[in-house]
């Protein structure tokens, strides 16, 4: 009599094999860059085939997708959640300067790459597209009644944004401080320009 096939028994070992993919090329664009990152040394590090890899991830940008999707959930983005309970304007912009100055804390590392890898930006795209939009939900979020004032989301995105905070941190100031500085700057704006806008309704 026939074994009965189990799908279930197949796909686990197929699952696992492309996360051990995704993990080593995670690491190694961590060490060696998007340009080390070749498909030998993927299929080494992961213990597995070269033709594996291809097999798991057939074309082009395949593979960086993946990783680029592995990364955002091993970064933890901070999520609209952190607001809950929060009222007034000001408490929500503290709030989101403090969890984005940890997020970029954790992804420092990958900003740099992302910086100095022109292959990574290409690579990783329409990834880096979606992350920008969910950071801006996040920012839409704190801002509340400003969140369809374009100028109170630019002043957000600019002051609180990865550049100012990491521009701040090379000239010395510790990630409280750059987060300090950040709100001084940009509450005061936001305020007058809440009371403004309402003086015009």
């Amino acid at each position: 009599m026939p074994r009965p096939y189990r799908l279930g028994r197949r796909a686990a070992p197929k699952a696992e094999v492309r996360e051990r993919i995704i993990a080593a090329a995670l690491a190694i664009y961590a060490e060696r860059g998007f340009a080390g990152a070749s498909n030998l040394s993927i299929a080494k590090a992961a213990d597995v085939a070269p033709a594996t890899v291809r097999n798991h991830f057939p074309e082009s940008g395949d593979l960086a997708q993946a990783v680029f999707a592995a990364l955002l959930v091993e970064l933890r983005i901070p999520t609209p959640e952190i607001f809950d309970g929060l009222a007034t304007l000001r408490d929500r912009v503290e709030r989101l300067a403090r969890e984005l100055a940890t997020f970029y804390e954790r992804s420092e590392p990958w900003w740099r790459a992302y910086e100095r890898e022109p292959e990574l930006i290409s690579a990783w795209g329409g990834g880096v597209d979606q992350y920008y939009a969910d950071i801006e939900r996040l920012m839409k979020a704190a801002l509340g009644d400003l969140s369809t004032d374009d100028r109170s989301l630019a002043v957000v995105a600019s002051v609180i944004g990865p550049p100012t905070f990491f521009a701040l941190r090379g000239r010395g100031f510790s990630s409280d401080e750059a987060v300090r500085i950040s709100l001084e700057l940009a509450l005061p704006w936001l305020e007058h320009r809440r009371d403004e806008l309402a003086g015009r309704s």
